[in-house]
């Protein structure tokens, strides 16, 4: 079976306490546990599991949403002990992942921190094969301000045994906050554009199809819109910093309001969460707001459903769960909730 060790059990063994390292953020004083060595991992839930079958939920849980119970199954045990040596086996990289359906939030909040402990100067680093052009640049960018230079290995679906290799804890989101917005070096520039419409319009779900009645409106009163998906992630950072009010439908390029100056007036726009699982959902921005000391308030919409979702979304959603949550559909605002809150 998988066992579980806590920060305690580790310090307790000197096997194991020799297989992390300790690495230090100046920036922030943010102290950082990496196991370097020998372990598998899959890259969905990125837990990592030693060749002794332990394994550390403390630093290794990406996600307190997500469900790791099934990790310390006797089945899972047994169907994992019979597939170990068809695992791919990489040697001598860093694993940093990303969202295996290239979901912005997770691979800016949940991954992205984590590279900032990286001291090799020339490293390759594992990634989802799906993450985005847009995100390998921006990591390149970022580690090319350290003056790293780094390559890239690719995963898919599935797990793999990685063989002298390093991985990096997961933080929390307070955390992740403090060390994104202490490293990642903000361009100065002043822009005109202080209100800014977010559009999902390219987005597969939660889009406002009745964005049109709307858009005249936001322009009258000097909101500029724009799509993300036209934009590099620099330069979406820098229009989230220059903001004063931001509007948007719930997605996850919200996730750049840690970039906002405290006091910016974010209003989101979300469906009537009709599921137990989408109240995981909802008050993620609402918490990064508060965070970051930003102006929150928000619109419920009325849900449209979807006929034919993503084969991309379709993979990595269950298919009731797609069908049945108002999460997973598109949005109709209603006119005068925008015009009472702008």
């Amino acid at each position: 079976m998988i066992k579980n060790f806590t920060s305690n059990n580790i310090n307790k063994d000197k096997k194991l306490l020799f297989s992390f390292v300790n690495a230090e953020l100046k920036e922030t004083k943010t102290r950082c546990n990496i196991y370097q060595g020998n372990f598998y991992l899959d890259s969905f839930a990125y837990f990592l599991i030693n060749e002794d079958f332990k394994s550390f939920d403390n630093l290794y849980v990406r996600d307190k949403n997500l469900n790791f119970e099934h990790f310390f199954s006797k089945v899972f045990f047994n169907n994992f002990k019979k597939k170990l040596d068809n695992f791919k086996e990489f040697k001598n990289i860093f694993v940093l992942g990303s969202n295996a359906g290239n979901n912005y939030y997770s691979n800016l909040l949940q991954f992205l921190p984590r590279i900032f402990f990286i001291k090799e100067k020339n490293i390759r680093i594992a990634i989802h094969r799906n993450s985005s052009l847009k995100f390998r640049e921006f990591i390149k960018n970022v580690l090319n301000e350290k003056s790293i230079k780094c390559s890239f290995v690719y995963l898919d679906d599935g797990f793999y045994k990685f063989k002298n290799c390093s991985m990096p804890q997961f933080f929390s989101l307070t955390q992740s906050i403090k060390i994104l917005q202490k490293v990642i070096k903000v361009k100065n520039f002043k822009s005109p554009d202080t209100k800014i419409y977010v559009s999902r319009a390219s987005a597969s779900y939660r889009k406002i199809i009745n964005e049109a009645d709307i858009l005249p409106i936001l322009r009258s009163k000097g909101y500029k819109v724009i799509n993300p998906e036209l934009y590099t992630i620099d330069e979406q950072i820098r229009i989230f910093s220059q903001a004063d009010k931001i509007i948007s439908p719930h997605g996850s390029n919200l996730s750049n309001i840690i970039f906002c100056k405290p006091g910016t007036e974010i209003l989101e726009i979300l469906p009537t969460l009709n599921k137990m699982s989408d109240s995981l959902f909802e008050d993620k921005f609402r918490n990064i707001a508060r965070i970051n000391k930003l102006n929150y308030h928000r619109i419920i919409s009325d849900s449209v459903n979807i006929d034919n979702h993503s084969e991309v979304t379709k993979m990595y959603i269950q298919n009731k769960t797609l069908y049945e949550s108002n999460y997973y559909k598109n949005l109709i605002v209603k006119v005068s909730d925008i015009k009472n809150l702008i």
